[in-house]
């Protein structure tokens, strides 16, 4: 994982997403000879929590799926963020429906 990118954040209902793309170092071998592999990291926060934040839950993407560009690991960052908090809000967890665990 590669932390010199720095997290890009967005707000959405009343959260914020805080998401990393990491380019991988080791290559899924299945795929000998692609491009660049992508994967991402999301830190859903209470809105102005930093991505540090003990009230932090994080999402890792799936090992076994990379992204081809760093564009699109954060997209698909952000899109899991978002289904981390319309989980929430439906289920009217607020904040203590925080956990630091990873999903």
């Amino acid at each position: 994982m590669n932390e010199d990118n720095p997290w890009k954040t967005e707000e959405y209902h009343d959260h914020d997403m805080h998401v990393r793309a990491q380019h991988r170092v080791v290559e899924n071998p299945g795929i000998p000879g692609h491009g660049a592999q992508w994967d991402f990291t999301v830190k859903v926060t209470p809105h102005g929590a930093g991505p540090d934040s003990e009230q932090a839950t994080t999402a890792k993407s799936d090992p076994d799926i990379f992204y081809s560009t760093q564009a699109i690991a954060e997209n698909m960052g952000f899109l899991k963020g978002r289904e981390i908090i319309e989980g929430r809000v439906a289920g009217g967890a607020g904040e203590k429906g925080y956990d630091r665990t990873t999903l």
